[in-house]
C-alpha cells in the first residue's frame, strides 16, 4: 500500500518534526481511489513547538484542543493537531469536559470517530500505522467506530456518519448502525450551527465524490437512523404521510427525497426541494386536504431555517421557492398574469422551474428521462426579453422624479409606477415617454387617507 503525496508536501512535513503523522481523510480516500483534498497532520508536539519553514505562519484554531492552521509562502495549508485524550460527558455534546494531551498515537486514535479515519501515514519511515483496523475498513468501504462509545461521546458524529457514508459511498457497519439509531437523542444538544453545517453537505453530498444519488442516500439514512425528528421535527411528522394515489406514488416524506434526487445542485435549490412540502403535515391535520399547502410550507420553512439559524437572504429566497412551486399548476393562467409572475420573480425564475420540474418528477407518476419541455415561465420570459419589457421598474421611461415634477405625492409616486410598470410588463410597446405620461395624468397624484373610526362619547 502506498500513500500518494506530493513531494513538496512530504518535504515540509517532515521539516515540522520527527514524528509527524498524515492522518484522517487525505489517508483513507487514498487507499480506496477517490480524490484526496486537505492534508490533516498529528502528532505529539504541541503546534508551538514545530519547525517551520521560511515565511509560512500558524494560525491557532483552537486552543483548548490544540489545533492548529499551518501556511506556507506558496498557499499551501495544512491543519495539525497534537495527540490527544478526551473525555465527554452524557449529554452527547459536541464540546468535551477535559482534554489531555499525550505522546501515544495509540490513545488519539481511541477518541477518533470511524476506524478509516484512524488511519497514520509515517511521513518520515513511509509506512502506514493501522492501531483500529481502518486500512481494512478503508479498502472494504465500511464505516465503523473507533470504540461502542463513538457517539455517546460526540453526537455530531450522528450527522457526520451519514455525510461520510454519503460522500464515499461507503456502507455502515451493523453495530455501528445500531449505536447510532440507540443515541439519536445526543443531536438534541448539538448546536443549530452545527447540525446546519452537516445537512448542508449532506444535500450536496453527490457533488464531493461524483456519486449518483448519494444526496438521496444521504436523506434515506437520517430517516433510516431515526435522526430527522431532533434534527427538523417538522419534516419528521411527514414520514408516512399518504398522498392521493391518483398522483402520487410516494408518502410525503420519500417525494421529498425523490425531488432533492432529481433537483440540480443550484445554491439553496435543494434545501427547497426538501422542504417545499413540509406544510402538508399541518394542512392534512386541520383541513384534512393539501390544499394550500404551499403557504403553510412557506410559514413553517421560515420557523425552521431561523432556528436552524440560516442566512436571512437563505430564508427569505426559500421561503418564495416554497410559496410559489404550486403556481400554475394547471397551466391556465393567463398571458397578462403570467407575464406579471415573471417580471415579480425574474431573479429566482430558473430555481422555480427546476423546483417544479422535479417536484413533478418526485410524484413517480411520470418517467425520470423525459425529454424536458419548456416551462410556459421560460416561453414567456422569452417572449418578454424578445419585446424588450421593462423587468425592473428602472426600465421605464418615466421615473418617480418626473412624476414628483407632475404633482404626485409620495405614496402616489409608487402606486402609480406600480400601475404603470404592470401596463408595460403586458404590452412592452407602451414603454415609451409620450404614452406613460398620458397615462399618469389619469392616475391619481393623492393617495387618499381612510379616516381613524373615532368612537362616540355616550
Amino acid at each position: 500500500m502506498k500513500i500518494e503525496i506530493e513531494s513538496r508536501h512530504v518535504e515540509l512535513i517532515k521539516n515540522l518534526g520527527d514524528k509527524m503523522y498524515v492522518v484522517g481523510g487525505y489517508v483513507r480516500n487514498s487507499l480506496c481511489g477517490l480524490k484526496c483534498t486537505d492534508i490533516d497532520l498529528a502528532g505529539p508536539l504541541p503546534a508551538q513547538a514545530l519547525k517551520l519553514p521560511p515565511r509560512a505562519t500558524l494560525t491557532m484554531v483552537n486552543h483548548r484542543m490544540g489545533t492548529a492552521r499551518i501556511t506556507t509562502a506558496d498557499g499551501d495549508y495544512y491543519e495539525y493537531t497534537p495527540f490527544r485524550v478526551e473525555i465527554y460527558d452524557d449529554s452527547g455534546a459536541h464540546t468535551p469536559v477535559s482534554v489531555r494531551f499525550t505522546d501515544s498515537l495509540e490513545a488519539d486514535a481511541v477518541r477518533r470517530d470511524f476506524c478509516c479515519n484512524a488511519i497514520y501515514y509515517d511521513v518520515h519511515k513511509d509506512e502506514i500505522i493501522d492501531p483500529c483496523g481502518g486500512v481494512r475498513d478503508a479498502q472494504a468501504k465500511v464505516l465503523r467506530g473507533c470504540s461502542k462509545h463513538v457517539f455517546e461521546a460526540d453526537g455530531l458524529r450522528l450527522l457526520r456518519l451519514v455525510r461520510l457514508a454519503a460522500e464515499l459511498g461507503f456502507k455502515i457497519e451493523g453495530e455501528t448502525a445500531a449505536a447510532a439509531k440507540a443515541n439519536s437523542e445526543k443531536l438534541v444538544d448539538i448546536t443549530t450551527e452545527r447540525k446546519r453545517a452537516e445537512l448542508d453537505k449532506i444535500l450536496y453530498a453527490d457533488t464531493v465524490n461524483g456519486i449518483a444519488n448519494a444526496q438521496y442516500r444521504g436523506l434515506r439514512l437520517l430517516k433510516q437512523l431515526d435522526l430527522w425528528r431532533n434534527l427538523i421535527p417538522e419534516f419528521a411528522r411527514c414520514n408516512d404521510l399518504k398522498q392521493p394515489e391518483q398522483y402520487h406514488k410516494y408518502d410525503v416524506m420519500e417525494h421529498s427525497f425523490q425531488c432533492v434526487r432529481y433537483i440540480a445542485p443550484m445554491s439553496n435549490l435543494r434545501l427547497a426541494a426538501l422542504l417545499h412540502d413540509v406544510g402538508k403535515e399541518y394542512c392534512f391535520n386541520k383541513f384534512g386536504n393539501f390544499h394550500g399547502h404551499e403557504k403553510c410550507s412557506e410559514v413553517e420553512v421560515r420557523i425552521i431555517l431561523n432556528r436552524l439559524r440560516y442566512p436571512k437572504d437563505v430564508i427569505e429566497q426559500v421561503c418564495r421557492l416554497c410559496a410559489l412551486h404550486m403556481y400554475d399548476m394547471r397551466g391556465d393562467a393567463r398571458e397578462a398574469k403570467l407575464r406579471v409572475f415573471v417580471a415579480k420573480n425574474y431573479d429566482i425564475l430558473d430555481k422555480l422551474v427546476e423546483l417544479m420540474r422535479a417536484d413533478k418528477l418526485a410524484t413517480g407518476m411520470c418517467a425520470a428521462d423525459e425529454p424536458r419541455v419548456k416551462h410556459r415561465f421560460e416561453i414567456i420570459r422569452s417572449k418578454m426579453i424578445a419585446e424588450n419589457a421593462p423587468i425592473l421598474k428602472k426600465q421605464l421611461k418615466i421615473s418617480g422624479k418626473d412624476l414628483a415634477e407632475m404633482g404626485f405625492e409620495s405614496e402616489a409616486i409608487s402606486a402609480a409606477l406600480e400601475k404603470l410598470w404592470r401596463d408595460c410588463v403586458i404590452n412592452p410597446a407602451y414603454n415609451n415617454a409620450e404614452w406613460l405620461t398620458k397615462m399618469a395624468q389619469r392616475l391619481p397624484k393623492v393617495i387618499k387617507q381612510e379616516p381613524k373610526d373615532v368612537k362616540s362619547k355616550a
